[in-house]
């Protein structure tokens, strides 16, 4: 019952400026949590405890070593009390050539006679099983490695020709594509519990407890910790944009096409143009066309960076790289940023797009100083509005212009972020109204004026260009560039099987529960490399998948409970607008492109930014920057032993 107090007490706030929510980052908050660490400790212990035992104590580790000639899935299925296999009860991990060590966590088996194996999911395939393996905490060693123990606890079930000894051990089996399987016969198997390896396991977990306490202290009163975890971030991207060989990345090569147009250029060119068909993709559409403004800015970037001889997609991605150093440079230097800041280490993915030629680079970025100035106390917007005075009066509007200007001109999925723009300004004025004198009328409206100017300025260039015929001319470039299959006149039984599905008959629950559209979104934005062939194991994203709920809920109780009328405002517009984006991309999924793409949800970004800066106060912050730390190693694995390990590689 005192942990039920304590956890309430750490979230106890004072309200501020009539928003319900602290936004004094730089006080000392949850001061109970310091005034009674052995508490926190112990919190900390029992639920590491309780991990170690559900997660590692309890569950046997399966290691293999095995050869395929096809990347496929392999499965682990154990019984249920009533001797029945599900899908609830497996384990899975994708195998491939050129790899044959794998492991992969299952069941416990100590009550078990028996598991199936499933050696590959709806594909043929050659495989040889060199070694099977199965390790439990305190049972004996389960191996299957010589031509007896393959013979007698290894037998096919289904769609499994007959398995064929090996020599040297092991042996090899090809598989049918329709569910083949196999069943490894268990011996039964007595536990010997070491109790004095468990008690230094208890040691071990509550010395663990107090480094976390330790860390927490030392670092999450103004978020000391998100720089410094982003100067190892940063080295990571410019280490995948160093050793990455082009055109591994999404659309690589067309973003580098767009960009080095504008080496040379400064106007845009008219749709069709033949000296712009190489930056066309197989969809017969240029990102010179996109109304982005990310293109000009890269070639810009490329002709002064001529003098280096940088080839000239790693210029660009440096270009990338050069932009994630300054949000990084600005978070150390301005506490109240980091808020903001933090979100772009909670995924891999994020860390991606900084990594190589993209547009979603410079969309995130911008996106985020917006939100910065939208919510932040003492941001120059908000200083603006209060009508402070400052010594450079029209600096700011100004600048804050030029941003506005900037976020008007983004990569198309990112125009839906401007509706929840607009709703939080809403909600922000009415939270605390502006001094709306005549110098805060006159210095707002030049900041509209000059964002709408350097907006109205790039779209009216652009239809000027195009003879104001924009739209007939992408689609006449469409059909002359298109692949067959991409073409608008192709018929519709031709054209490739992700475009259009509800046309083809295809319901809205066969695309979310047969074609996976939700999972394979989730996967890939949070660590998912190349064309989508670079992946981790299926137990990863289940993790991830964990703690990214845990956080949210943190968020979404403290916001409802310790927000107050302010709070459950803000919340339900967070959720309501994320609902009503996830809604827009699984109807364009459905109705033009199946893009199953976890970058599309880059825009939700920005919102989590303005959500976790307001509720930064109101959550029990030891454990919430203590999931967020988990988090961030979670992401740091993947990127080094899955992005960087299996990308493929170029010598600059």
């Amino acid at each position: 019952m005192q942990l039920f107090r304590f956890f309430f007490k750490c979230s106890s706030v004072q309200p501020l400026h009539g928003l319900g929510f602290d936004l004094d980052i730089a006080s000392d908050d949850n001061q109970a949590a310091w005034q009674k660490p052995w508490l926190f400790i112990l919190l900390l212990f029992l639920l590491f405890s309780s991990g170690y035992y559900f997660l590692i104590f309890n569950r046997a580790l399966a290691e293999l070593e095995l050869e395929t000639d096809t990347r496929t899935t392999l499965k682990f299925y154990w019984p249920n009390k009533q001797g029945n296999y599900s899908e609830k009860n497996s384990s899975q991990l994708v195998i491939k050539p050129g790899q044959k060590y794998y492991t992969v966590r299952v069941t416990d088996i100590s009550r078990l006679d028996r598991l199936r194996l499933d050696p590959s999911e709806n594909k043929a395939a050659n495989i040889i099983i060199r070694r099977i393996a199965l390790r439990q905490t305190d049972f004996p060693l389960y191996q299957l490695q010589s031509k007896e123990d393959f013979a007698d606890r290894l037998r096919p079930v289904a769609e499994v020709e007959p398995l064929t000894p090996l020599p040297d051990g092991g042996v090899s089996m090809t598989v049918g594509r329709h569910d083949p399987q196999l069943e490894l016969v268990l011996p039964k198997m007595e536990r010997d519990i070491s109790w004095l390896k468990e008690l230094e396991h208890g040691l071990a977990i509550l010395l663990l407890a107090a480094a976390c306490w330790a860390a927490s202290r030392l670092f999450s009163r103004q978020l000391e910790f998100a720089p410094i975890f982003a100067i190892f971030v940063l080295a990571l991207i410019l280490v995948m944009a160093a050793i990455s060989d082009y055109n591994t990345h999404p659309d690589e090569f067309v973003h580098v096409a767009a960009a080095e147009y504008y080496k040379e250029h400064s106007l845009p060119p008219k749709v069709g143009d033949p000296a712009i068909a190489h930056t066309y993709s197989m969809y017969g559409v240029s990102r010179l066309h996109s109304g982005e403004i990310y293109y000009l800015l890269a070639g810009k970037f490329l002709r002064f960076a001529a003098p280096l001889h940088l080839k000239p997609y790693f210029a660009q991605r440096l270009f990338n790289v050069l932009l994630f150093s300054c949000l990084l440079l600005w978070a150390f230097g301005k506490p109240e940023f980091r808020p903001f800041f933090l979100p772009l280490l909670i995924s891999p993915q994020i860390w991606y797009i900084f990594s190589y030629a993209d547009s979603e680079a410079l969309s995130v970025t911008v996106c985020l100083l917006a939100a910065w100035q939208l919510a932040a106390e003492h941001s120059s917007l908000n200083r603006l509005l209060r009508d402070e005075p400052e010594k450079r009066r029209w600096f700011a509007p100004l600048w804050l212009g030029l941003l506005f200007g900037l976020l008007l001109l983004q990569k198309q999925n990112f125009y839906f972020l401007y509706l929840f723009y607009f709703l939080y300004f809403i909600w922000r004025i009415r939270q605390m109204p502006p001094s709306w004198s005549k110098r805060t009328l006159a210095r707002f409206t030049a900041l509209v004026l000059v964002g709408g100017l350097l907006f109205t300025a790039f779209k009216v260039t652009d239809a000027w260009v195009n003879d104001f015929r924009k739209g007939q001319l992408e689609l006449a470039a469409r059909e002359q560039h298109a692949e067959f299959m991409y073409k608008p006149s192709t018929p519709l039984n031709q054209k490739h099987l992700y475009l259009q599905m509800r046309d083809r008959g295809k319901t809205l629950q066969q695309l979310i529960e047969l074609d996976r559209w939700g999972e394979k979104t989730f996967r890939t934005a949070v660590g998912v490399y190349g064309y989508t062939q670079y992946a981790a194991s299926f137990a990863y994203y289940d993790y991830v998948r964990a703690v990214g709920l845990l956080i949210l809920l943190m968020l979404t109780v403290s916001a409802a409970w310790r927000g107050g009328h302010s709070g459950l405002t803000l919340l339900a517009l967070a959720w309501g607008w994320s609902l009503f984006f996830i809604a827009a991309l699984i109807h364009h999924a459905w109705t033009v492109d199946f893009q199953a793409q976890g970058r599309y949800l880059l825009p939700m970004i920005p919102m989590f930014a303005i959500l976790h800066y307001h509720c930064q106060r109101l959550v029990f912050r030891p454990v919430f920057y203590g999931l967020f730390v988990l988090l961030f190693c979670l992401s740091v694995y993947n990127f080094i032993f899955i992005g960087l390990h299996d990308i493929g590689k170029s010598v600059l």
